[in-house]
């Protein structure tokens, strides 16, 4: 195992489309950019690259943008660090990450955290039956591995990113057996294009995408429950009423499937910029607890931290460019970098007029919480400890009083994810049995190590904390 020590006056987490704006817009003004990814290549969950080349996927528009930021980024001369999981973080910028067997330190002067989105998942009867995976997961399964979810898959949830996954259906060549989606076909769901109509004929090739896909449509349905005797037979689906609730006596099943692939969107992910001590808040409309940055420059309450992208609240490609640029430039200026202003407000303009977009989609859409009052007592809420939904229910009855002390009472949020699974489910839970609101739960506070890692790696990565000077070696 090697240990290594490295520094540098901008470092950036995450290689996504903000990460990498991030990355560029620093370097182009003088920084020395380290930039820092969990995957082996950069792009993120939006760009990318299939792991075998050729396929439909290989030259697609988000896999090219995803190649020409990088490349942009390396004719900079930005250094990446892939396949690094970041297992710690603490103020004054230095970072512990584990590197495939090895264990790197890192010291910056300045952060900017684009660590992106996962999805935020809502806990259902039957939801760990295996065959029953995240829409995301289904289109990672498709794009980067070739490979498909299952032969008879139905596609549900709520979302514009539904559409999305079902386009890549489309585009590989696969059918759906049925796509359920909780809104109803209304004129308002066209309402965010009137404002931004440059983004219409992207919703009209969606939806030609989902008609190529040869489903069954339930538009104003949910999937109530997954079946099956060891692994997913069958899905149960019933019409929402005005109250947002499924109607019992209006449901049906979908039998013969093998695969459901479910999303409710996205939530941020906000484990190092909690670690550094900056300021979250709580929007719903936003993904739930996200980094709060000034939009002007994307800098924390944290002096010399930045965030961008989905961790400043969940948006779309587009915004996590604008914000992660804004986040490198002003970083770059933070650490002594020479920083052109006009550069700057054009930037803010088009973000301000691409969060506007995204802010309108997401009322359309609200991400539907108060579901998990639907979740059997026994089921599972917390997959990692099997903390079971009565369980949670019993804690908040002796006295836990927000999610930390649940968490304390239970275990849930104590597995390998952190929380990041079932943290969102158990925020809505605990709040509705308080009768409070879903910010006053709280969120689940990262802990040493955010991932696992073996503890030689961790040890050689901390030892180096207070080295003076970069420097690579093998620990005894």
């Amino acid at each position: 195992m090697k240990a290594a020590l490295l520094s540098c006056d901008v470092l950036v987490v995450g290689a996504g489309p903000a990460g990498l704006a991030a990355a560029a817009a620093a370097r182009e003004c003088g920084a020395d950019v380290i930039c820092v990814d969990l995957f082996t290549q950069a792009g993120g969950q939006y760009s990318m690259r299939p792991v075998v080349a050729g396929g439909p996927f290989d030259h697609s528009l988000q896999v090219a943008d995803g190649r020409t930021a990088e490349a942009r980024c390396r004719e900079l001369g930005v250094r990446f660090l892939f396949d690094t999981e970041i297992f710690w973080a603490e103020p004054g910028f230095s970072v512990f990450a584990r590197q495939g067997p090895d264990s790197v330190t890192i010291r910056a002067s300045a952060m900017v955290v684009a660590s992106g989105a996962m999805e935020r998942a809502i806990p259902f009867n039957g939801w760990t039956l295996p065959g029953v995976i995240t829409a995301g997961a289904a289109q990672r399964l498709i794009k980067a591995n070739r490979a498909s979810p299952g032969k008879n898959v139905v596609l549900a949830g709520t979302g514009p990113f539904l559409l999305a996954v079902a386009d890549t259906f489309a585009k590989a060549g696969k059918h759906l057996r049925a796509y359920v989606e909780m809104q109803r076909p209304a004129l308002s769901l066209f309402s965010p294009f009137l404002h931004h109509p440059a983004r219409f004929g992207e919703a009209v090739g969606l939806l030609q995408s989902l008609r190529r896909t040869r489903p069954a449509i339930h538009m104003g349905h949910m999937v109530t429950e997954a079946l099956g005797d060891g692994r997913l037979e069958a899905v149960r689906v019933a019409a929402i009423g005005r109250n947002g609730l499924p109607e019992k006596d209006k449901s049906f099943l979908i039998e013969n499937i093998d695969s459901l692939c479910i999303g409710y969107g996205f939530r941020p992910v906000i484990d190092i910029t909690s670690l550094l001590h900056a300021a979250h808040h709580f929007d719903s409309s936003l993904g739930g607890w996200y980094c709060a940055a000034d939009p002007a420059t994307q800098q924390t309450d944290v002096p010399r931290l930045y965030a961008a992208g989905e961790t400043t609240g969940i948006g779309g490609s587009v915004p996590a460019r604008l914000s992660g640029r804004l986040a490198g430039l002003d970083a770059a200026r933070a650490v002594g970098n020479t920083v052109s202003v006009p550069s700057m407000d054009g930037t803010r303009r088009a973000l301000a007029r691409a969060r506007d977009f995204a802010a309108s989609l997401a009322k359309l859409f609200p991400f539907p919480g108060h579901l998990i009052e639907r979740l059997s007592p026994e089921e599972k809420v917390c997959r990692c400890e099997d903390v079971s939904r009565a369980q949670v229910e019993a804690a908040v009855g002796e006295g836990a009083a927000d999610l930390f002390s649940v968490k304390m009472w239970t275990r849930a949020g104590m597995g390998p994810c952190q929380g990041r699974i079932c943290g969102s489910a158990l925020g809505d839970l605990v709040a509705g049995r308080l009768g409070i609101a879903a910010e006053a739960a709280g969120y689940n506070r990262p802990h040493m190590p955010l991932r696992p890692v073996p503890l030689n790696i961790a040890e050689a990565a901390l030892a180096l904390a207070g080295e003076p000077k970069e420097s690579t070696g093998t620990p005894a």
